[in-house]
């Protein structure tokens, strides 16, 4: 069976990273502990190659909530596109179909910017 990061939860993969480092630094050969741990080989190096380095340690196999796209609108704008198109269809703007596309969102959107 194959398994990875993306199917466990951020803390137990951070422990895994944990004792993976403690694992090479205890004399293990890092191929030996990528196979065991199944995870990419090339993030692990990575990985391992930043906690070995001195002064970042322990804070290198600690995940990291990852932070998107930033947002394009206020949360302003936001609030009056939610109101346009909550409990409405398209039609109600005189619009010649009945559900929403993010293409009218998004027109919509850069309306709610203009005002």
């Amino acid at each position: 069976m194959k398994w990875g990061g993306r199917t466990i939860d951020h803390q137990t993969l951070e422990q895994i990273r944990f004792v993976a480092v403690e694992w090479v630094r205890e004399g293990e050969r890092a191929a030996d502990v990528v196979a065991a741990c199944g995870f990419n080989r090339t993030t692990s190096y990575k990985c391992l190659q930043l906690a070995l380095q001195p002064g970042l340690g322990i804070k290198a196999p600690r995940s990291n909530k990852g932070k998107g796209r930033p947002r394009s609108l206020t949360p302003a704008q936001e609030r009056r596109v939610f109101r346009r198109i909550n409990g409405r269809d398209p039609h109600q703007y005189g619009l010649d179909f009945g559900l929403w596309t993010r293409r009218v969102v998004v027109d919509l959107a850069v309306l709610a910017t203009a005002e």
